[in-house]
């Protein structure tokens, strides 16, 4: 599991680092302004989305640790690289930023709340409050600031840099998927058996929904949304259940949980891209 926490680290450094060269001030002004929009978009990612793990998870019973693993990645919102491709699927560039911003920012504050409401009790036992708050200062927190302070300092260096983190996340992550595959071949059983598996496609495609309907009228607002909403973050739930839990099965269900809402989402955004021509300009 060591080398699985390092990928983990590499991800989601490389995840919120990256999101933090792509911040445009302009475009963050901008979506400010529009406070509603914002307000909802946290509500679908903080507490709707959270809440619907919690739900789906005891309607499906899930064991222990495959909840666990599941309610990671529930309450660890924003993936920043929609930002990459979020023009040519008819979405709304500075509603992507803003994401790309916000939801990692206050998801330092509101994961630890959330994991202590809604994790399992032996699952909370595990993991001790001030070293995982630390994990999100250290590799997320202060990337992130790094990444705004220089994109605003060396904008076309910053350009190039996020490009290549993109190539990094992308590379870390399928690492960690291949250094977590005997764990997850072990475990599939497991996973299938306990319904871990359609719990984290129900969520995936609830994720999406809530995202779209409360994003608004604009379709390029429900676009960025009901991706921005059902992709969750898998650098941070990688990092959490390779540091803090003993079972393997918490790590095997979080990349589990990746891989559905990768094929899922993937979808969605091919019929996104496909569509773009009759989205609002």
């Amino acid at each position: 599991m060591a080398l699985a926490k390092i990928l983990a680290v590499v991800t989601l450094v490389s995840l919120t680092l990256g999101a933090g060269l792509q911040v445009d001030r302009d475009h963050l002004r901008a979506i400010l302004k529009n406070i509603g929009l914002l307000g909802r978009a946290l509500l679908a990612n903080f507490v709707i989305v959270p809440l619907l793990g919690v739900l789906i998870a005891k309607v499906f019973r899930l064991p222990g640790p495959i909840a666990t693993g599941f309610l990671l990645m529930a309450i660890a919102p924003g993936v920043p690289f929609v930002l990459a491709q979020v023009r040519k699927r008819g979405g709304s560039l500075g509603f992507a930023v803003a994401l790309a911003f916000f939801l990692p920012l206050l998801s330092i504050v509101t994961v630890p709340i959330t994991a202590d409401l809604v994790l399992p009790t032996a699952a909370k036992a595990q993991l001790p409050m001030a070293r995982f708050v630390m994990t999100l200062v250290l590799f997320q927190l202060v990337p992130l600031l790094v990444g705004i302070i220089a994109g605003g300092t060396w904008p076309t260096a910053a350009a190039k840099l996020a490009r290549w983190l993109q190539i990094v996340f992308f590379a870390t992550a399928i690492l960690l998927v291949v250094s977590l595959m005997p764990t997850i071949a072990r475990d599939v059983g497991i996973i299938f058996g306990s319904g871990g598996m359609w719990a984290a496609f129900c969520l995936v495609i609830l994720s999406l929904g809530s995202g779209w309907l409360l994003a608004g009228p604009r379709r390029e607002d429900r676009r960025v949304l009901a991706i921005g909403t059902g992709l969750r973050n898998i650098g941070l739930g990688a990092l959490i259940a390779t540091s803090s839990f003993g079972r393997p099965e918490v790590a095997a269900m979080v990349i589990a949980y990746f891989l559905i809402q990768f094929i899922v989402v993937s979808i969605v955004g091919v019929y996104f891209t496909r569509t773009a021509e009759k989205a609002p300009a």
